[in-house]
């Protein structure tokens, strides 16, 4: 998020009625460190190659730096979000690739659970993240992006669908993976932490 202190600022345009992001030079690190990242993990979650993926990210901060004069960005996360996507989708020339989640949008605070509820928690993950490799390309990556912390408004930016589609996409495939998970064949501790790591997604600021 960038700070008070920072200097980026909008230009209005009296023509549309709306702003856009000024980049100035000494923005342009700031903008790399705190965005570079979860773009990092987005972008190799589709390419799955992470030296790919540093290229692409390469590419898309080098297009920012040489046309940041030129650019008008209304919504900077989005519009990362969305250049980091159609990057990784050009370096493949597979639109349909299948993500894969990294498991660092997983992680487990080692201060907060004992050791044996931290084997339960694994065991959800790991089957929540099996679980969702069975959804359809485009709700994988919503929920995708919805761990990353993107909002609902942002997907559908990212994703050029409507925010309307996203909600319900976002709704129809948490019921999906919760149906999944409660009738599966797993013991009642794992059932429980895997609905409640659902019930997260699926609360994450919309």
């Amino acid at each position: 998020m960038l700070t008070k202190h920072s200097m980026v600022y909008f230009a209005a345009q009296m023509d549309s009625g709306n702003a856009y992001f000024v980049i100035t030079a000494n923005d342009f690190e700031s903008i790399f460190k705190e965005n570079y990242t979860p773009l990092f993990h987005y972008v190799n979650s589709i390419v799955k190659d992470r030296d790919l993926a540093k290229d692409t990210l390469s590419d898309l901060f080098l297009n920012l730096w040489q046309q940041k004069d030129k650019l008008q960005i209304q919504q900077l996360k989005p519009y990362l979000f969305r250049a980091a996507r159609n990057g990784a989708l050009k370096s493949l020339n597979l639109s349909s690739q299948t993500a894969q989640f990294s498991d660092e949008l997983f992680e487990i605070p080692t201060d907060t659970y004992n050791p044996l509820e931290r084997f339960v928690a694994k065991q959800s993950i790991k089957i929540v993240q099996e679980l969702i490799q069975k959804l359809p390309v485009a709700r994988r990556e919503m929920i995708e992006l919805r761990l990353l912390g993107l909002k609902n408004y942002e997907i559908a930016d990212i994703m050029d669908i409507s925010e309307k589609k996203v909600e319900y996409n976002m709704r129809e495939a948490i019921e999906h993976l919760s149906t999944m998970v409660h009738h599966g064949n797993f013991d009642k501790a794992t059932i429980a932490g895997g609905l409640m790591l659902l019930t997260i997604i699926l609360h994450f600021p919309s």
